[in-house]
């Protein structure tokens, strides 16, 4: 069983902005479990500017302020495990997670 400090459930814009801000705070200890086969949440879908000006002071469509947070989070190197569905969380932390690959 591998132990981290912060495991983030969701690589939406949240789950990636919040391993961000871990891992600028001295967290280096992080795993994000999303269970698309992509990172970035609903914002792939939403093709309409509007996204960012508070962020990144521009406005950006969904995918593209998507895109901002998968690039930083591959940059600090913040490891995602793609097409992973969290199944239980125990009262001691332990999660529980299923994926092809594991």
């Amino acid at each position: 069983m591998r132990t981290y400090r912060a495991v983030i459930i969701g690589g939406g814009s949240a789950g990636l902005a919040a391993a961000i801000t871990l891992k600028q705070n001295g967290i280096d200890d992080i795993l994000i479990l999303e269970k698309d086969r992509e990172p970035g949440g609903i914002l792939q879908q939403c093709i309409h500017n509007g996204f960012g000006l508070q962020t990144f002071k521009e406005q950006l469509s969904g995918p593209a302020y998507a895109e901002r947070f998968i690039d930083q989070a591959r940059e600090l190197e913040i490891p995602i495990k793609l097409n992973t569905m969290v199944t239980h969380m125990y009262p001691d932390r332990t999660i529980e997670y299923m994926n092809s690959e594991e």
